[in-house]
């Protein structure tokens, strides 16, 4: 499995938001409930961003990561020749708009329908006959033919809590960085409720396989061969700093692979120093505590949003972490302080066992996120943590107060004057 072309995903990604966020303020400059109909969007948020001046657009578009998703059936692209009416006829003087639009999507996820898994990672395409079809569309379909849908065939993913919280009302802006992995953990209730359900069917099913029996190979010795998918499997799990004998463990259920060898391959991919006598051991990565940071929870949730669009598009579930990670740390951010190890044993292990880390959603920032079954009480949406440390932009003040607001100081330094139900547990009388 290679993911060649998908380094370049983020600068796609954002000059399709650039393009999907620009004709949606020109709509609903116009028409807000025309925005409203044509990109699916809440009329809070197309009367916002009409109202919104370009600094602050091309702010919110210059996100690298993808804030729309693709709105694409195998039959919509089979028909992609056919001229088809809009929505209503309203909709028709929005047309030219719409073909510029969909002939940069087109091109887009023709170029990443070439190997699945970047279609997946890149564009969050995990349907097969969909790829398939979009492999066999013409090389002049994204020119000819992007005028042709009575819709758009990529929609944003807008809401008043994303615009919220990826946008400050200074010229302070916020992280690149931070803005992609809140990007990248949105997720409305129902996706949420299918990402835990499927979770917990690979959970049900690693259970039952775990209680069959394994009949263990004797005589002959293992083979040095390794098939070319697993021996890309085990280099991916080296190149990110993975002991050798937890490559071992990991990869010993499905292939016959000797602690030498890794070994050996172990060090001619990170040759490490040799550690002077008497020196600590350098544990900064594998030993870092996901749980005790809000952002290394983020990035480990990002992670794991990655590997989901990956089981998705029929990876199996281990392979589809690793890869994800793969992807992520070589992406967007290569020191993002949380290690393979640290994914595979507090993440993916835990939740294939039905252990102790689950998955939460935040109403308030429409993000999942990680939890530990130990920590509920004190771990909260890391999101929130990050916005109330100044991470992020902080939630528009609702009527009646918001709890989850940065509270203002008071000032202890003096004193209140008594009243007259303090005064009198202070022996004073009234009047």
């Amino acid at each position: 499995m290679t993911l060649t072309g998908a380094a370049k995903g983020p600068s796609d990604q954002k000059t399709l938001n650039e393009e999907i966020i620009e004709g949606l303020a020109e709509v609903a400059r116009r028409n807000p409930q025309h925005a409203v109909e044509l990109f699916g969007v809440p009329l809070g948020v197309a009367m916002r961003l009409a109202a919104m001046p370009d600094a602050q657009l091309d702010d919110l578009a210059t996100t690298p990561v993808a804030l729309w998703r693709p709105a694409l059936t195998e039959r919509l692209v089979r028909r992609l020749p056919e001229r088809r009416p809009m929505l209503t006829p309203d909709h028709e003087v929005y047309r030219p708009l719409v073909k510029r639009i969909n002939r940069l999507a087109l091109a887009t996820f023709v170029r990443y329908a070439d190997d699945p898994a970047s279609a997946a990672l890149v564009c969050d395409i995990t349907d097969r006959e969909v790829i398939r079809a979009l492999q066999e569309l013409p090389a002049f379909a994204f020119l000819e033919w992007g005028g042709n849908p009575g819709a758009l065939l990529a929609v944003p993913r807008l809401s008043d809590a994303l615009i919220d919280r990826l946008l400050r009302p200074d010229d302070d802006g916020v992280e690149p960085n931070l803005r992609g992995l809140f990007a990248l953990t949105q997720c409305c209730e129902q996706e949420f409720a299918l990402i835990r359900h499927a979770v917990q069917q690979e959970s049900a099913a690693y259970r039952v396989a775990e209680r069959t029996l394994v009949n263990k190979r004797s005589g002959r010795p293992p083979a040095t061969f390794l098939m070319p998918g697993t021996s890309s499997l085990i280099l991916a799990m080296l190149r990110h700093q993975m002991r050798p004998t937890e490559v071992e463990d990991r990869m010993l259920a499905t292939s016959d692979v000797r602690a030498a060898q890794l070994r050996g391959i172990a060090e001619s991919l990170n040759p490490k120093p040799k550690r002077e006598r008497g020196a600590p051991r350098d544990r900064t990565r594998d030993h870092r505590d996901l749980w005790g940071s809000a952002h290394r929870r983020l990035s480990a949730t990002a992670i794991f949003c990655l590997q989901r669009r990956l089981v998705d598009a029929g990876v199996e579930a281990f392979e589809a972490m690793v890869w994800a990670y793969d992807y992520y740390a070589c992406t967007y951010d290569a020191d993002c302080g949380v290690s393979l190890s640290r994914m595979l044993k507090d993440v993916f292990t835990p939740m294939r066992e039905g252990a102790d880390t689950h998955l939460g959603h935040c109403a308030k920032c429409g993000v999942v996120h990680l939890v530990h079954e130990e920590k509920v009480g004190i771990i909260e949406c890391p999101v929130c943590v990050l916005a109330r440390s100044g991470k992020f932009g902080q939630r528009r003040a609702r009527a009646g107060g918001d709890r989850t607001d940065v509270p203002t100081l008071r000032d202890y330094g003096a004193w209140p004057q008594p009243t007259a139900w303090t005064g009198a547990g202070l022996g004073t009388t009234r009047g």
